[in-house]
């Protein structure tokens, strides 16, 4: 752990900001959500590596890309298994577009338009004239 971890003073029970570093390959932290301000630090050899590790999760967790390339940051999007991914920021949300996760993490569109796709069901009805 580089930071946080303990208790914070006052009343209710609240968990510092912690970041855990180090943290091995298929660890359960870094598999599992935790819902607190938490968050690990893994490395990696390279882009695939990156991509095959943050999809080998049961969940679909908002990603973040860091890179000036953006060419490569969309790329990289595109290869995340993740309803959310963001470049060079992380924790922005616009209500024009859906925000969610995929897999087992999340369901819906929350904060969107397209949270309505819970409650209805679209028909396609394709119809010949000439018939």
């Amino acid at each position: 752990m580089a930071t946080g971890g303990g208790a914070l003073d006052g009343p209710g029970y609240f968990v510092a900001p912690t970041v855990l570093v180090d943290v091995p390959e298929g660890a359960e932290v870094a598999r599992e959500e935790i819902f607190g301000p938490v968050i690990t630090v893994e490395t990696f050899t390279d882009e695939g590596e990156a991509v095959r590790r943050a999809d080998d999760v049961p969940l679909g967790r908002p990603a973040s890309v860091r890179t000036e390339n953006a060419r490569r940051a969309h790329a990289v999007a595109a290869r995340l298994d993740s309803g959310t991914v963001r470049v060079n920021s992380h924790l922005v949300l616009a209500s024009e577009v859906p925000w969610g996760g995929f897999k087992g993490s999340g369901s819906g569109r929350d904060l969107s338009v397209y949270t309505l796709d819970d409650y209805a069901r679209t028909e396609h009805v394709m119809h010949n004239h000439e018939r």
